[in-house]
């Protein structure tokens, strides 16, 4: 953070026993300054004194105060003080608030890590988290899982402990469903209904296909942690567990990538540390092998590229390979919804869900081109940028990859969050 020349420097006198929601008020204010990205905050007890009052207040053995003179003081710059200032105002109920300018000679601080140490998976994950219990039908998995718009469900007794979790690849590879709830959510509401009315014939429960005893992370967890285990076990979500092991939260790779993005906005100078053999740059963490294809290649050969690659991603480069758009699953449904039979577009979506190829692609593609389904213009990173950028973009723009290029401007590589979060928790 960059404090030289003119800041600002804030006095805030209180009694030592003046609180906060049952805690000591200097404390509070301490925390509230750190949460909002404050340089740093002091906290000074006196030896005597006394206010309006009037009653004087010693440290001294013979008259011990219960109530000394506090002082909580910081320096930060005039735009940080006024955010901060409102919310000071409504916590400080009797005491005295100064401000004077002041110039800083002189400012550094260590290099800190990615995860604010003060938090935990507590502070960050998603509180309303879609449940189900071992006997629920999966009909009614589906169906509330493609509703609220997630992949994963928890599994919980009936005292709320967690007991195992469904994800989109356990119906998957289960049998249970033919797409994932991803493509799913791309078909008509009429295909969806018809979707979980087939379901409701079949026998199975939550029990039949969860992953049992999944991997919890306790409230306490520090982000640090719950990110290197997350990167560790592949996983892109967790449930956060209490004391007796029930559910009372989730935590997820964008929750810990968000949190760490919000660090950096409100610390854009300062430096992450990380050991020397951690990765610095998206270079260093790219994916190379994705497939490309030409404005101009045929819609058909190009669905074939997508359906190569389990990232069901493809890249459009023009003639000098350089990134002019890019390709997903759903980019091919959304714009094909409106143009062919409800029929062919699942069978359209069984295909990229692992199923057989439609016949006739060629005949329902022909004239179409990669340029006539690809998102343009696309966001794309040097091979030199820093890691933190890419998590900048990926949440400012909330997209999950990056396309690399090189100092030419061709394409090189593709970054994503799963290999960002494994790279942030070896900086740790």
């Amino acid at each position: 953070m960059d404090l030289s020349g003119n800041a600002q420097q804030v006095w805030i006198f209180l009694g030592e026993s003046d609180q906060w929601h049952g805690r000591p008020l200097s404390l509070a204010l301490l925390e509230m300054l750190k949460r909002n990205g404050v340089a740093g905050g002091t906290v000074l007890r006196g030896i005597a004194g006394y206010g309006a009052h009037s009653f004087i207040h010693t440290a001294s053995l013979v008259e011990l105060s219960s109530d000394l003179p506090i002082i909580v003081t910081f320096v930060d710059r005039p735009d940080r003080v006024a955010r901060v200032i409102p919310e000071i105002m409504s916590m400080v109920r009797e005491g005295l608030i100064t401000t004077m300018p002041v110039e800083v000679l002189k400012y550094t601080s260590r290099a800190v890590g990615p995860f604010p140490a003060h938090l935990t998976v507590a502070d960050i994950m998603t509180r309303q988290v879609v449940s189900v219990r071992p006997d629920t039908s999966i009909a009614e998995i589906v169906e509330l899982l493609i509703n609220r718009a997630v992949r994963s469900a928890p599994v919980v007794d009936e005292e709320n402990r967690v007991v195992g979790i469904i994800t989109d690849g356990d119906l998957l590879t289960r049998g249970a469903t033919e797409l994932p709830l991803a493509l799913q959510r791309e078909l008509s509401l009429a295909e969806r209904a018809a979707t979980v009315e087939r379901l409701a014939e079949r026998p199975h429960i939550a029990a039949d296909l969860m992953t049992p005893n999944p991997v919890t992370l306790p409230m306490t967890t520090p982000l640090a942690e719950a990110a290197a285990i997350m990167a560790d076990r592949g996983l892109k979500r967790i449930p956060v567990v209490d004391e007796q092991h029930r559910l009372v939260g989730m935590v997820s790779r964008s929750d810990l990538l968000a949190t760490v993005a919000e660090g950096l906005r409100q610390r854009p100078a300062s430096e992450i540390a990380a050991p020397a053999a951690a990765p610095q740059t998206v270079g260093e963490i790219m994916i190379t092998d994705i497939p490309t294809v030409r404005p101009e290649t045929p819609l058909a050969e190009t669905l074939d590229r997508l359906i190569e690659t389990d990232k069901r991603r493809v890249v459009v480069v023009d003639e000098n390979q350089r990134v002019v758009g890019i390709i997903t699953d759903g980019d091919v449904l959304r714009r094909a919804a409106k143009r062919v039979r409800p029929g062919a577009l699942r069978a359209l979506a069984a295909w990229f869900g692992g199923g057989a190829r439609p016949p006739g692609l060629e005949v329902a593609a022909e004239g179409r081109t990669a340029a006539d389904v690809m998102t343009s213009p696309v966001i794309t990173l040097p091979t030199d940028a820093p890691i933190t950028e890419a998590v900048r973009l990926m949440m400012t723009h909330k997209i999950k990859r990056i396309p690399i290029v090189g100092a030419d401007g061709r394409f090189v590589g593709m970054v994503g969050r799963a290999g960002v979060l494994a790279a942030l928790s070896r900086s740790t």
